[in-house]
């Protein structure tokens, strides 16, 4: 399943134009042409998007001899895809880009009772000896862990190592994966457990949510998901 909302605004007569810093090619042809700004809006989905740059300053979209041209950053976020910039060939990428592998590390947007590490060297968490920095922890006794994350319909799987938090709480759980809102896999959790890498299949879900269940009535022990990827 993939997004067509670029194709959608070309179908408009909307061009994008690349809201970054560049090096130009030495045969760049330069001019002078008059815009206009007419507080042009963008809304995808029924909701207005605010065009930012990389720097996150905003970028007034324009009208240039009848055509609006857009920011392509802008218009890439709001419709969930990469935009990358190869100044040697003066090319925009939207999503993929070829020759390149599109899967990549996955971070949560919203959890619940968990810790998120994002590959800072400095914060690690171990399982079986193990140093994990990019992943989610979640905490022991408490219930209603979670993690949510937005994968915008972009990936057939994911893949992720499991295991428990070493020297922490033991009590036995589940990791229950659900996409778009149904279980599609469940894990056993125990305090003994050997790290596991598991894939599973979503099937291109829009979302994916991560539960660890209740163990006791004060919840599981201490349990992560580390190196959570997306894949096509």
């Amino acid at each position: 399943m993939k997004r067509t909302m670029f194709k959608r605004l070309a179908a408009l007569g909307l061009c994008c134009m690349v809201a970054t810093s560049v090096a130009f090619a030495a045969n760049t042809i330069k001019k002078t042409i008059t815009v206009e700004y007419s507080g042009i809006k963008l809304v995808v989905d029924g909701v207005e998007v605010t065009p930012k740059d990389a720097n996150g300053a905003t970028v007034e979209p324009f009208v240039y001899n009848g055509t609006t041209y857009l920011p392509v950053r802008a218009v890439g976020n709001a419709i969930g895809k990469e935009v990358g910039w190869d100044g040697t060939t003066q090319t925009v990428y939207l999503g993929d880009i070829p020759g390149q592998s599109s899967n990549k590390y996955l971070d949560p947007y919203q959890t619940n009772y968990a810790s998120v590490y994002q590959s800072d060297a400095a914060k690690s968490f171990s399982m079986m000896g193990e140093k994990y920095t990019q992943g989610v922890r979640f905490w022991g006794t408490y219930t209603g862990n979670y993690a949510y994350y937005n994968l915008n319909g972009h990936y057939s799987r994911i893949s992720f190592d499991v295991g428990h938090i070493d020297n922490v709480d033991t009590r036995d759980g589940t990791l229950y994966v659900y996409a778009d809102g149904e279980i599609v896999q469940q894990i056993g959790l125990t305090g003994d457990m050997q790290t596991k890498h598991v894939e599973v299949d979503v099937n291109y879900a829009l979302q994916v949510k991560l539960v660890k269940s209740e163990g006791t009535d004060r919840g599981a022990g201490e349990y992560a998901v580390a190196n959570v990827m997306g894949i096509e």
